[in-house]
């Protein structure tokens, strides 16, 4: 008896754990807003993570088969995946996440995009129609983002409705107070210049007051270019700069050489979950992004 008693508590605990949900996320930041959100009642899956532009990925079978059995998508949309997601959604055939559907969000279309271009031409590079889509960097749009989500799983899960609402509201609380620290604590970068590799820092500097006077890449998906980078070392010359800025996923190279060049500090920021050893959720990756631009500032 003591036998099949063992056995059976065995069996139950290498049984895998049935999720009420399915989600698939584009990107790392989504997956964690959502794991705050559904804590252990769903099966989070991230398409990508934070050594990878998410720019370029490819429509590998594995981001298929996942999407096929996903019940939710939550991606950024703007076109940041455009490369990659229509395809993957176009063979995975689900008739539960199709682009539009109620079961897809999209979280570019529930906060204020920055920086929408005045014209739109090929010749000024990978330029983004409907704006900036790297929104996650300002909590502000995090809240936004998470209460759509927090609604959605509760339409469909209605079982587990109250259950999500509530740790959407403990998470908000716990933002919302973290931000008035983090905003007090950032005061020394208010106005401070910056140079970054692309415009994927944008929401993060606006959120602070942080100005950005140059990018490395001369046009948006363009590498550095030596002429550029000559132009970027006269400007550090007129302008004090505070730091020059790159994701973990960019060469580090063009930074390493301006930085020398102009005697600036060059700094890696995060950028998303994973950017660092430091960042395992939306806190830290706030909070260490802080605090490398004010060590990179000094004084």
């Amino acid at each position: 008896m003591k036998k099949f008693i063992l056995f059976l508590m065995v069996a139950i605990l290498a049984t895998p754990k049935a999720f009420a949900l399915n989600i698939f996320t584009c990107e790392p930041e989504w997956k964690s807003l959502t794991e705050e959100i559904t804590k252990d009642k769903a099966d989070i899956y991230s398409a990508t993570n934070a050594s990878q532009d998410v720019h370029y990925i490819q429509a590998k079978p594995s981001l298929i088969a996942k999407i096929r059995k996903a019940d939710v998508v939550v991606c950024t949309g703007a076109d940041l995946e455009v490369g990659w997601l229509p395809l993957v959604l176009r063979k995975a055939g689900s008739a539960k996440v199709q682009e539009g559907g109620e079961n897809f969000i999209y979280a570019a279309q529930y906060v204020p995009l920055i920086e929408k271009p005045t014209r739109i031409d090929r010749a000024d590079g990978d330029v983004h129609v409907q704006g900036n889509p790297h929104l996650h960097l300002n909590p502000y749009n995090i809240l936004k983002v998470g209460k759509v989500i927090a609604d959605k799983l509760s339409e469909i899960d209605s079982e587990n409705g109250e259950f999500y609402q509530k740790n959407f509201a403990d998470f908000s609380a716990k933002m919302n107070s973290q931000i008035k620290v983090w905003e007090q604590k950032a005061l020394r970068l208010k106005g401070v210049n910056a140079i970054t590799n692309h415009k994927n820092m944008s929401y993060l500097f606006d959120w602070l007051k942080i100005k950005t006077i140059g990018t490395l890449e001369p046009k948006p998906g363009i590498p550095a270019t030596s002429k550029h980078l000559s132009e970027l070392k006269s400007l550090t010359e007129q302008n004090k700069v505070a730091f020059i800025a790159y994701a973990p996923f960019e060469s580090a190279k063009p930074a390493e050489w301006l930085a020398k060049e102009s005697r600036v500090n060059s700094i890696v920021l995060p950028y998303t979950i994973g950017g660092s050893e430091q960042v395992n959720n939306l806190f830290d990756l706030y909070q260490v992004s802080i605090d490398t631009m004010l060590s990179a500032k000094g004084n």
